[in-house]
C-alpha cells in the first residue's frame, strides 16, 4: 500500500499551510517563474520544469540584514536579524533540495550562519519529482535523480487523481494532513537524464590546472555574474555596512567570484586578476576544491548556468574537455 492524497485534499492541505505559515511556491511573476510567498494556491504552478532561479533564495537571501547597531544614551546595543515565522516550501525539484544540502555544508559548519540556520531550521521542503528534465539538466551525473527524495522532507509524486506522499523526515510526517490515505498504486518511473562524464573528475581537475584551456574558454566571459545567481549552490557574497535611521546595518548581498576585484586584498593585489583565473576558480570550487573540503561536488546537474549563460560557455562541455584534457596529460 502507499499514501496518497487527491488533488482536492491537496488544495485544501495547502489553503491551511497559507494561514498557518509562509508558503513559498513556483509561480509566475512578471513572465518569469520563480520561487515567491504565495497567498492564493490558484498562483503555484504544479507542472514545470524549471524555474528561472533556485529557491536557494530562502536560506541565503540576494541581500539581507545581518545585524543591527544602535546607539542610544551612550549605550551601544547588538540587535541580530531573527526568523520569527515558519516556512513552508513546496515544489521544489529533486536537484533544488541536493542545492541546499551542499549549501548545508560551508553554513552550517562551525562556526556556523546562525541566521542561516535559523531559515533552516524552520522550513519545511515538499517537493515534486522532475517529470520533465530540460535538455540541459544532467543531475543523475552528479549524484542525483528526478526522483531522488534524499534531502526534502516530503516527496509528492503525481499519479491519477492526486499524489503519491512520501514522508522522508520527521518534520514531513508532522506536516501531513489527515487526509493523506493508503492505497494501492504503482510510482510512475523517473525520466532518463542525458549522462556527462564526470566520474573522477576532481582528480582529473588537478591534472590541469595550469592549461591553458581556461583562458581561452574565458575570452568569451563578459562578467555577467548570471551563472552564479541562478545556481543553486553559489555562495559567494559581499558585506557592507549601511547607516539607516540613526543606526548601523551590516548587510549581506550575493556576489560572485567572476567579479573583476573580487578576491583582491588590502594594498591592491588580486591573486586572480585575469579572467582566466576567475573562470577556473568558478569550475575548480565545484569540482575540485569544495569535494575535497566537504566531499560532494558543489553543482547538482539543474543546467541553469547553462540555460542563462549569453555567451554559451557550458559546464558539460568544461567537464568533457577536462577529462579528454587530463587523460592527455596523464600520459
Amino acid at each position: 500500500m502507499t499514501r496518497f492524497i487527491s488533488k482536492k485534499d491537496l488544495i485544501t492541505w495547502l489553503e491551511k499551510l497559507i494561514q498557518e505559515r509562509i508558503l513559498i511556491a513556483p509561480t509566475t511573476k512578471n513572465g518569469l517563474l520563480l520561487f515567491q510567498p504565495v497567498s492564493e494556491v490558484e498562483d503555484i504552478v504544479l507542472d514545470f520544469q524549471n524555474t528561472e532561479l533556485s529557491p536557494k533564495e530562502c536560506f541565503f537571501s540576494a541581500t539581507e540584514t545581518l545585524f543591527a547597531v544602535k546607539r542610544e544614551d551612550g549605550r551601544t546595543e547588538l540587535v541580530p536579524a531573527t526568523v520569527d515565522r515558519d516556512t513552508v516550501l513546496f515544489g521544489l525539484h529533486p536537484c533544488d533540495a541536493m542545492g541546499m544540502a551542499i549549501n548545508d555544508k560551508p553554513f552550517l559548519a562551525e562556526p556556523a550562519d546562525t541566521l542561516y540556520g535559523q531559515h533552516r531550521a524552520r522550513t519545511t521542503l515538499i517537493g515534486l519529482p522532475c517529470s520533465k528534465p530540460t535538455t540541459e539538466c544532467f543531475c543523475t551525473s552528479m549524484g542525483g535523480g528526478p526522483h531522488d527524495p534524499t534531502h526534502l522532507d516530503v516527496l509528492l509524486t503525481e499519479a491519477e487523481d492526486g499524489y503519491i506522499v512520501q514522508a522522508v523526515t520527521g518534520k514531513g510526517e508532522e506536516i501531513l494532513p489527515s487526509s493523506v490515505v493508503e492505497r494501492e498504486i504503482v510510482s510512475p518511473p523517473p525520466p532518463s537524464v542525458e549522462p556527462v562524464p564526470a566520474a573522477g573528475i576532481s582528480e582529473v581537475m588537478e591534472r590541469v590546472f595550469e592549461a591553458p584551456y581556461w583562458s581561452r574558454l574565458a575570452d568569451r566571459c563578459i562578467h555577467c555574474n548570471i551563472c552564479a545567481y541562478v545556481c543553486p549552490t553559489c555562495y559567494c557574497f559581499d558585506v557592507r555596512d549601511y547607516a539607516n535611521g540613526g543606526r548601523i546595518e551590516r548587510v549581506r548581498s550575493w556576489e560572485s567570484c567572476q567579479s573583476p576585484g573580487f578576491t583582491r586584498i588590502a594594498g591592491g593585489y588580486d591573486p586572480r586578476s585575469s579572467k582566466g583565473a576567475r573562470l577556473r576558480q568558478r569550475f575548480y570550487h565545484k569540482l575540485r576544491y569544495f569535494p575535497q573540503e566537504f566531499g560532494a561536488l558543489g553543482c547538482v546537474g539543474c543546467g541553469r548556468c547553462i540555460r542563462a549563460c549569453p555567451v554559451n560557455i557550458d559546464i558539460r562541455e568544461v567537464i568533457s574537455d577536462v577529462q579528454k584534457l587530463g587523460a592527455k596529460i596523464g600520459t
